[in-house]
């Protein structure tokens, strides 16, 4: 359903043949309007449309039937966006908490491409012919708003080095939009981050005992799953304990388990962590925490979304 991107690098930035987007820390979400009514799925194919009541998406699109693409973030007091405070929407179900905490961090939905429209196939059309229909669409009111681009992506990438976000979409002009992960669309980031399957945690100590030390994480290979190592920083304590009410206790998942006491978990939750480099073994160096990631699925976590060393 979603066309997801390669990575690029940073001599893609000079490039005549591509536009430039900051690349924003969200949830991925397609929202599709039919009848008057708002589906937001995401990456996993769950509607979440009830988990952010605030998004006046219904209204905002001057359409019968579309199906818009976009990231759904909280913006922190800087006005950038903040992926913890969007984390700790994901942390909550019932609807009263949902709506306290959408009134404490609101969240918006800026949206970057168009599918459909009133019955109408955009999918092959060039990007930017999508684009102009996409502004067309969607009426920038309130917590909806259209992603700025630029053809000056050098320029582009001093700003984010300045704010210190994600990094940059680098996106060909005249490219479709193909479900499934195409070169046509480019990530260059400003960190160095993958998705990783949590596949067990090592005992607790000390002001942790209740929950629990580092998490232990994995990656698709072709030999099975794959131990990256473990990270034990960037989580706070009621993280910590949502984390230990998900999962499972299992058998070793991985083919190449550590030599230390580890609590094995069922390979099904998904993370976003942040780390230095890639060690030769393939394990992760100076990795930490930057959230959970329901709208991945473990089967999309692989090793070849690492930074592997040269």
């Amino acid at each position: 359903m979603f066309m997801l991107a390669k990575i690029g690098n940073l001599e893609i930035l000079k490039s005549r043949d591509y536009i430039f987007e900051p690349k924003l820390d969200g949830t991925r979400a397609m929202a599709i309007k039919e009848d008057g009514e708002i589906k937001l799925i995401n990456r996993r194919g769950y509607d979440i449309r009830r988990r952010y009541p605030e998004l006046n998406i219904e209204s905002s699109l001057d359409c019968n039937r579309c199906m818009v693409d976009g990231e759904i973030i909280v913006y922190n007091s800087q006005g950038l966006p903040d992926f913890h405070l969007l984390q700790s929407r994901d942390l909550v179900d019932s609807t009263t908490d949902i709506k306290i905490r959408a009134e404490l961090y609101p969240a918006t939905y800026v949206i970057f491409d168009i599918l459909e429209k009133d019955g109408e196939d955009l999918r092959s059309m060039p990007l930017l012919k999508r684009k102009e229909i996409l502004h067309r669409v969607v009426r920038e009111e309130g917590r909806i708003q259209i992603i700025p681009f630029t053809e000056d992506g050098e320029k582009l990438w001093e700003i984010v080095k300045k704010l210190n976000i994600e990094g940059v979409m680098a996106k060909k002009k005249d490219s479709p939009y193909k479900e499934g992960r195409h070169s046509y669309w480019l990530k260059i980031k400003y960190f160095k981050t993958v998705d990783a399957i949590i596949v067990g945690y090592t005992p607790g100590k000390g002001i942790r005992e209740n929950t629990f030390g580092a998490l232990l994480l994995a990656l698709n290979s072709p030999r099975g799953l794959s131990f990256i190592g473990k990270v034990g920083t960037g989580f706070d304590d009621e993280l910590s304990r949502y984390i230990l009410s998900r999962v499972k206790k299992s058998n070793c998942p991985v083919v190449n388990p550590p030599e230390y006491e580890v609590v094995w978990v069922r390979p099904e939750l998904v993370c976003e962590v942040q780390y230095l480099e890639v060690t030769k073994d393939l394990k992760l160096r100076a990795p930490s925490f930057k959230r959970l990631r329901f709208d991945k699925n473990p089967e999309d976590c692989t090793l070849e979304n690492l930074d592997m060393p040269k």
